[in-house]
């Protein structure tokens, strides 16, 4: 059994191709300008605002089923299933489950993940998933602590392991104006993606506010409410740093 919280078909953002993106409960780091807060307790939870239920334990099987009701778009455009969070490699057993049992069915897989799991746990995944999705929030070990509630090591460990395993990955860099971007980030963000073998592309996630009503619904505190959306400028000034100087893969963007 496993526990999710939302399963959305038709995406174009989670991956290649047309997808369908199963969000599962669940996230060790608590990160200041999380837009899924709904996310990061794995277990059900009612909004203290009108009382709805938010996650529910469901099966491989039954999850799978919802899948495969856009299969024929997976196949013509080369999309698939993505699975997220909150954070997947909390529930490994599921996910794993969930995963291969897609890929004996045809069906591509992603993992979207920010890193902070044993390496076990990645490596058993490695011959169900066909791309890693895989968030850089902060490359200062110090800051990233005080960002997310966790230090990065093991989550560049990981990263490392999964190049030198082959693994293909598409780098996430969710970006906070005043917290995440200063020059000498994103420098250090692009010598180290740089020195990745198989990471085809990096994708800058500009920050949003969209996740500030979800706070008010489950009574979290916000710990970075009020500031506005980047400005094109900014995220030109991240673009430019990011990709003309190392990093020279297919560029992306998301939100």
């Amino acid at each position: 059994m496993g526990v999710i919280f939302d399963i959305r078909r038709g995406g174009v953002k989670d991956g290649p191709g047309i997808r369908t993106s199963v969000f599962l409960k669940g996230c060790p780091l608590r990160c200041v300008w999380c837009h899924n807060p709904e996310s990061q307790n794995a277990f059900p939870q009612r909004t203290v605002t009108d009382g709805v239920l938010c996650g529910y334990e469901t099966t491989a099987e039954e999850v799978l089923r919802e899948v495969r009701r856009d299969s024929v778009f997976y196949a013509r455009s080369g999309g698939g299933l993505t699975i997220t969070g909150g954070e997947p490699m909390m529930q490994p057993e599921f996910s794993y489950e969930l995963a291969a049992a897609a890929k004996r069915e045809g069906i591509r897989v992603a993992i979207d993940t920010c890193g902070f799991a044993p390496w076990e746990a990645f490596e058993r995944m490695l011959p169900v998933v066909d791309l890693f999705l895989y968030d850089l929030k902060c490359m200062n070990p110090e800051r990233h602590r005080r960002l997310t509630g966790v230090d990065n090591a093991l989550i560049l460990r990981n990263l490392r392991k999964l190049d030198a395993a082959g693994a293909r990955t598409w780098i996430r860099c969710p970006l906070v104006p005043g917290l995440n971007d200063a020059d000498e980030d994103l420098r250090a963000l692009a010598a180290f993606v740089k020195g990745l073998r198989n990471a085809e592309r990096t994708d800058v996630c500009p920050y949003h506010p969209i996740g500030l009503e979800k706070y008010r619904n489950f009574g979290i505190p916000v710990r970075y409410g009020g500031t506005e959306e980047p400005t094109a400028t900014q995220v030109r000034r991240w673009r430019r740093i990011i990709f003309n100087e190392g990093q020279k893969r297919k560029e992306g963007t998301r939100r």
